[in-house]
């Protein structure tokens, strides 16, 4: 549904992304990885507008797309970035009610709030209490329900574990799992805890140097052996 071919990004003089293409296929779970300094977030700039890329050309279903971060909410496509993933001193209930505070028919959030809810029971009980009361988990959930308010078809993730426990971090990827399994979003998910994810995963590519040294499926002898080489230590995937 979303392509991109041959980008060229940076920032200033400072070029990060190097004759990049990838593809992103309908509701599959696709991770980016890399070492630091590798571009992910900048491939993730790119692909939802926050960054206009040198050269190259981005494609949503086969037609060419100038991306513009308010457009592509409404084509279906939102990103959650990295760090700060609530308006911590608003309740629950008013983080959720942004996303749709343009919609005209206050009965369209009510219906989609059960909707989302549903899949995150957890936050029922927690509607009117501040966002920056919650745990780190709970704020990313609270983050990925606000998107999905949207009903969008792909939501981008910036490094959804940061600051989260081994537990939360697995309950995170298994919920973005069954999101994907029952409502068919597809996620594009920049991530450095990999042994976790990737087994969730579809598709997979690694950046190095800016440049995509792998592209296939996320279970491979040939990705387990890239990893390795890439990444400094073993310690890195865990």
């Amino acid at each position: 549904m979303l392509e991109l071919r041959n980008i060229n990004a940076g920032y200033d003089k400072r070029q990060v992304l190097n004759d990049v293409s990838i593809k992103i296929q309908p509701a599959n779970l696709t991770v980016i990885m890399g070492p630091n300094g590798a571009g992910k977030s900048t491939l993730l700039k790119v692909m939802f507008g926050l960054l206009k890329p040198d050269s190259g050309e981005i494609l949503l279903d086969d037609r060419p797309l100038r991306p513009e971060p308010s457009k592509l909410v409404h084509q279906g496509i939102f990103m959650i970035p990295q760090g700060k993933r609530v308006f911590r001193n608003m309740t629950v209930l008013e983080n959720m009610e942004l996303a749709g505070h343009f919609w005209k028919d206050r009965s369209v959030f009510k219906s989609r709030l059960e909707e989302v809810l549903e899949h995150f029971p957890d936050l029922k009980p927690r509607l009117e209490d501040l966002a920056g009361n919650l745990s780190g988990g709970q704020q990313q959930m609270v983050a990925i329900a606000r998107g999905l308010l949207n009903r969008p078809r792909l939501m981008l993730l910036d490094e959804p574990s940061i600051g989260l426990s081994p537990k939360l971090m697995t309950d995170t990827f298994n919920k973005i799992k069954t999101i994907r399994d029952t409502l068919g979003t597809g996620f594009v998910i920049v991530e450095h805890n990999l042994k976790t994810l990737l087994p969730l995963t579809d598709d997979a590519y690694i950046l190095d140097q800016g440049r995509v040294v792998y592209n296939g499926p996320a279970q491979s002898q040939t990705l387990e052996k890239m990893t390795a080489s890439i990444f400094e230590t073993k310690e890195t995937l865990s």
